[in-house]
Order: C-alpha cells, then structure tokens, then sequence
C-alpha cells in the first residue's frame, strides 16, 4: 500500500520488492562491505538456511569457497522471495561442457540450477504465471551487479533471459 501511494507504477513496485528482498537476503555486511568482503559469512549464512536444500556435493563447492559470491546471494535471495529453495547443481556433477566446444560457467563456479522453488518443482511448472516465470522475472529485476547473463528456463523473457528445450526441470543462472 505504502509503495503504490509513493508510485503507483507496477514495475515500480515489483522492483522495490524485489530489492528488498535482495536487501534481506544479503544483509547489511554485504550491502556495506560489498559481497566479495562479505563472501564467508554469506556463505555461512546460506549453509545454515532451513529454507535452502543442497545437495552434498553442492554444500562442499560453496563451503571450500569454489562458488561465485554472486551465485551465493542468488541462492539467498531465491529463499529470501520463495521461501524454499533446492538447488540442484552447482559445480559437483556437472559435465564440463555445456555445449559442444562451449565449456560451462558451473565448472568456474558461476553456475546455478535450481530444481524447485517454494516447494514446487520447476519440472512441470513453467508456464506464464507459474513459480518458474515468476522466479525468472524477480531475477531480471536484480541489480545491475547482480544480473546473471544466462536465465535458462522453458521460457524467455529478454535480456539474458532464452528457453532452451533441455531446461525443463531446472532454471539454470549463470554468470
């Protein structure tokens, strides 16, 4: 209500809401420090998350400092807007090439797939309207630091966002 009385555009206020849950999820270290000062207690913090699911391997690449700080706050942040959050790859089990020739931004560490978002898998859930294009549009609306280049899914929304057929159980976030 505040922020419709401050702007009634709706743009507007998606992003504000956006920023602050971005706000929240990385804390006032982050926001202050920047998030490379801030990259071990962000990852403390998104290891200790109940909200978060992460597959062992996963766990290893983030806690031995392997991961990119900004695919640590995107973790946060996904958690922070949907609540639960079960990150199905990071750098553990991905193949090195992400096409032929093309090596993936997961073996670099700037790579994250996300399998289900508020408890609803992303396979089966990629309509307009659904969990995935509602995650796919909050992203989209990070700031400009914190926008990934790739936003794979079934669906495509410009910018860095594209579909890709072999994307339908997962939202891939690269950077």
């Amino acid at each position: 209500g505040a922020l419709h009385a401050y702007n009634p555009d709706a743009q507007f206020i998606r992003r504000a809401l956006v920023l602050e849950h971005y706000y929240k999820a990385v804390g006032l270290e982050a926001l202050v420090n920047g998030l490379v000062d801030s990259r071990d207690a962000l990852a403390a913090r998104t290891l200790a998350d109940q909200r978060i699911e992460i597959y062992p391997g996963g766990r290893e690449d983030i806690s031995s400092g392997r991961v990119d700080v900004r695919v640590v706050a995107m973790i946060s942040f996904l958690a922070e807007s949907f609540g639960d959050v079960r990150v199905s790859c990071l750098i553990s089990g991905h193949r090195l090439y992400a096409r032929p020739g093309v090596i993936s931004a997961h073996i670099y560490g700037r790579g994250l797939d996300i399998g289900a978002l508020d408890d609803v898998s992303i396979y089966g859930h990629q309509q307009p309207g659904s969990v995935t294009a509602r995650a796919v549009k909050q992203i989209l609306l990070l700031p400009a630091e914190m926008l990934p280049r790739q936003v794979i899914s079934l669906l495509g929304f410009g910018g860095p966002s594209f579909p890709l057929a072999d994307h339908y159980d997962h939202i891939h976030i690269g950077y």
